[in-house]
């Protein structure tokens, strides 16, 4: 079952829309680019690989994972319009796994941020998400800069729940979901 989420929304300079295979097209220059990819294991995609993979994740989670909500967007800026990268949440109960990735003209530039902050606020306001959690590996420092920018902590070994995205030797950083504002 896919969840109900509003066709789109925006931050000071963002705009979020949910994934769909179409963006791919609009995402392949920033999105297969090999930068990107340097710290994740699956390699650089091929256009047609970046189009099945996001037809797969507006799918939403398989069926043999009921426990399992995806939440994929698009990201794009507000004032061109322009596709600049990805967000990602995993939901399971009430904490979220979270990924993000960005071209990298765009990197260094506080999207990123702006864009996990969003998904955070999202995740928590919507559906209850009390807690995040995201892998890194270990020389991924743009990455694990990033999850301390945004609230993150590294997680000692057996503290964790069981993480869909980490692989043996990962960095795991958690955070607790955002105050709401009084």
């Amino acid at each position: 079952m896919r969840d109900p989420l509003p066709s789109w929304q925006t931050t000071g300079r963002l705009c979020f829309e949910p994934l769909k295979p179409e963006h791919a097209a609009e995402l392949q220059d920033e999105l297969c680019d090999p930068r990107v990819y340097e710290f994740i294991s699956t390699g650089t995609p091929t256009p047609a690989e970046l189009e099945r993979s996001f037809v797969r994740r507006a799918a939403g989670a398989p069926a043999h994972c009921p426990e399992e909500r995806w939440f994929n967007f698009a990201v794009r800026l507000l004032e061109t319009r322009q596709a600049i990268g990805r967000l990602e949440a995993t939901l399971i109960g009430t904490r979220a796994e979270v990924a993000c990735l960005f071209g990298p003209a765009w990197w260094g530039q506080g999207y990123a941020t702006e864009g996990l902050e969003w998904l955070h606020r999202l995740m928590s306001d919507s559906f209850a998400v009390s807690e995040f959690w995201a892998t890194v590996v270990p020389g991924n420092v743009r990455s694990v800069n990033l999850l301390e920018r945004t609230g993150y902590h590294e997680a000692p070994p057996g503290t964790w729940p069981r993480l869909l995205t980490y692989d043996p030797g990962d960095r795991v950083f958690h955070r607790s979901a955002p105050v709401p504002p009084e």
